[in-house]
């Protein structure tokens, strides 16, 4: 019998989804302030700005959700064994 579980493919899917569109929308958030100083003083359009920053965040959403979802899973000694102490 393996003390290790795995989640469904449909659960891991929707974490994944979940988890990409959470970490997506943290991403724009968080550069929605530098696109619009970047757009007052000049140094963009907000067209380039946009598609600069939709580029930027889903990059980084992707690389943290593959990260947080693709890693093996990592049990202690104590699961492995079955032990509760």
């Amino acid at each position: 019998m393996s003390c290790a579980m795995s989640w469904p493919i449909k659960l891991r899917t929707m974490s994944f989804a979940i988890t990409l569109g959470v970490v997506f929308v943290e991403s724009v958030m968080a550069s929605m302030l530098i696109a619009l100083m970047l757009w007052v003083f000049g140094v963009a359009t907000a067209a380039t700005l946009c598609k600069i920053f939709a580029v930027i965040a889903m990059l980084v959403s992707l690389s943290i959700a593959l990260q947080s979802h693709v890693r093996p899973t990592r049990l202690r000694r104590r699961a492995i064994n079955g032990s509760n102490a």
